[in-house]
């Protein structure tokens, strides 16, 4: 199995926005909330299962996540029998990401590309971080949204302006992202993160299930969380590879 996972964006508020219905709660308490609670989360450490489905297959294994605000983020997915498939250290400003199965050694600098490249998240740095820990608003996507509107009780924050669309999907009562879809120009998702069981762990909200689902090319990607631990004070990231493996540097 491989180290995948894929993520997409989303979106805000403003009084000259389009509303459809009547928003439950502000969109700037909404984003003060998500920022205050990401804020408070300093690092994590998090076992669980990932699971894979595609068209044609579906597979499991455990995954073990270690991060560390604002610089390091290690992933290890082990298949059956806790078999050891794929490592990758990720800071930064670089990254290494070894693959069990073809023994190759992945190097170099942490940008979109070599992101896509080794470890398929088509996302920031940041974003990667809030990706396990419960999703944020982008940089650009905390103020004046396009539209606004409610569904099914949810709050529904859309931004139509870039190259992709991004819709945030609110629960009212806990001002915590529920999903983010990146849209394409027709308003159909392309991209859709899904944040469900939340439990607060240190004083940080987390969800315990995540699912990545990339609507074109049908694929899925659900990690839940069994044990979490938050703001450990030392988290200890152990990265290695055979001498035998073979080095692929990305530039």
């Amino acid at each position: 199995m491989s180290l995948c996972v894929a993520g997409g964006f989303a979106a805000g508020c403003a009084g000259s926005s389009r509303t459809a219905g009547s928003a439950t709660v502000p969109f700037d308490a909404v984003v003060l909330s998500v920022e205050r609670n990401q804020d408070a989360l300093t690092s994590l450490s998090g076992e669980g299962e990932l699971r894979v489905e595609t068209a044609s297959f579906s597979q499991g294994g455990d995954l073990d996540i270690l991060l560390r605000k604002p610089d390091t983020l290690q992933i290890t997915v082990k298949g059956p029998f806790g078999i050891r498939v794929g490592n990758a250290l990720v800071t930064r400003t670089n990254f290494q990401f070894y693959s069990t199965m073809q023994n190759r050694l992945y190097t170099g600098r942490t940008t979109a590309e070599n992101m896509r490249k080794t470890l398929r998240i088509d996302l920031t740095f940041d974003d990667i971080l809030a990706l396990f820990t419960g999703g944020r608003f982008l940089a650009g996507d905390r103020t004046s949204p396009d539209e606004i509107g409610v569904d099914g009780g949810d709050a529904v924050f859309t931004f139509t302006g870039g190259e992709y669309g991004r819709r945030y999907v609110v629960d009212p009562s806990t001002k915590l992202i529920r999903r983010i879809y990146l849209i394409d120009n027709d308003g159909a998702p392309m991209i859709e993160q899904a944040f469900a069981d939340f439990q607060t762990v240190g004083g940080v909200t987390i969800p315990r299930t995540i699912t990545i689902t990339q609507h074109q090319s049908r694929q899925r990607f659900t990690l839940r969380y069994g044990q979490i631990t938050t703001n450990t004070e030392h988290i200890q990231f152990t990265f290695s590879a055979p001498g035998n493996a073979e080095r692929v540097e990305l530039k």
